[in-house]
């Protein structure tokens, strides 16, 4: 197998995501919050450059064209090819209970404001915004707990390492 960037890539974000959970300490909880969230972060840019190592490993000609795993499959199909890596990356998202589905929805709770339920102070005597556990549109919002993130990184990693021994034999 040719070296990929990608590859290289996926095994920093791993490893930043891996040395930010070592740093947590759930005794402090704003901590947590923001040391999960950035895992959260790490891990879903390690999920899309995963897709796009699986798709130089099978020679798309533009890997950077590929955004998301359904148009990873497609890209594919489209040069003639269905690798199981692709399949089962698009079966994670589609499968709502996934953990990769749950590492979506928290990675775009990241960008949302969060629901307002009333202003309280923390033990810092700063004012803290409360939310309630749904969203507006009615989802679940994030349990921002490092047991959560690092459940995100164990599949990850899994994931990661079966692809990479599936591929070696393309």
């Amino acid at each position: 197998m040719a070296f990929s960037t990608y590859l290289s890539a996926v095994s920093q974000k791993c490893l930043f995501a891996a040395q930010l959970l070592a740093m947590v300490n759930d005794k402090n909880s704003h901590q947590t919050v923001a040391l999960v969230q950035s895992v959260a972060l790490q891990l879903y840019q390690a999920w899309q450059w995963h897709l796009r190592d699986i798709a130089s490993t099978y020679k798309l000609a533009d890997p950077e064209l590929v955004t998301n795993s359904e148009n990873l499959l497609a890209l594919l199909e489209a040069d003639g090819k269905c690798p199981a890596e692709a399949v089962e990356m698009q079966a994670l998202v589609s499968d709502k209970n996934s953990w990769v589905s749950e590492l979506h929805l928290a990675y775009a709770q990241l960008y949302q404001l969060p629901e307002i339920r009333k202003a309280e102070m923390d033990a810092d005597r700063l004012p803290m915004i409360a939310v309630d556990s749904l969203s507006a549109d009615g989802s679940h919002r994030v349990d921002w707990h490092s047991r959560v993130a690092e459940n995100w990184l164990e599949k990850m990693n899994e994931l990661v390492d079966r692809h990479r021994d599936m591929m070696l034999e393309f």
